[in-house]
């Protein structure tokens, strides 16, 4: 899993920004990815499985001057997410969104995600996965009003740090 490669990313950019903990919000739902919050050390909200959006959506609305990242994991965000995640796309605030795409429930002992490719058996497709993946740049690019999307594998931490940089910097 990629996790702790993003947050050594994350947290190289909140440094070379200098970004004030006191003015940085990390929200999370459920999921490997969610733990981003606790390792941070600015405030962070972990919420329900698929709400991150909405929290962070809240918190961005109430407090436009503070710097809001959303972290989610591929099942999280693009299950029981989905919906949240299409409309924070067209309302295109001021979040910088991070979706851990390890194409499987990790934390739930190996079950099926909405990514995990055709084939692949699981816990719950034991003769394997029967739905072609969800292609989460595909979807997102799909959605009207979206200003920038990016993909980037964890085992490239320099691309993944330039690209947190100007995903930050993207008004």
């Amino acid at each position: 899993c990629g996790d702790n490669a993003i947050l050594s990313s994350v947290q190289k950019l909140c440094r070379d920004e200098q970004l004030a903990p006191e003015k940085t919000v990390f929200v999370s739902g459920i999921g490997c990815s969610s733990r981003f919050p606790h390792y941070m050390g600015t405030y962070g909200f972990h919420g329900l499985h698929g709400r991150a959006f909405p929290i962070a959506e809240g918190v961005k609305i109430r407090r436009p001057d503070l710097d809001v990242f959303v972290n989610m994991g591929d099942g999280d965000c693009c299950s029981i997410g989905t919906a949240h995640w299409i409309h924070a796309i067209q309302y295109n605030m001021n979040l910088v969104a991070l979706i851990h795409d390890n194409e499987i429930y990790g934390m739930t002992k190996m079950q099926a995600s909405p990514t995990t490719p055709t084939g692949l058996k699981t816990s719950t497709t034991p003769t394997g996965a029967k739905l072609e993946p969800l292609n989460i740049l595909a979807a997102t690019l799909g959605v009207t009003n979206v200003s920038f999307v990016a993909n980037v594998p964890d085992w490239m931490p320099e691309v993944m740090y330039k690209l947190l940089k100007l995903a930050y910097h993207h008004k």
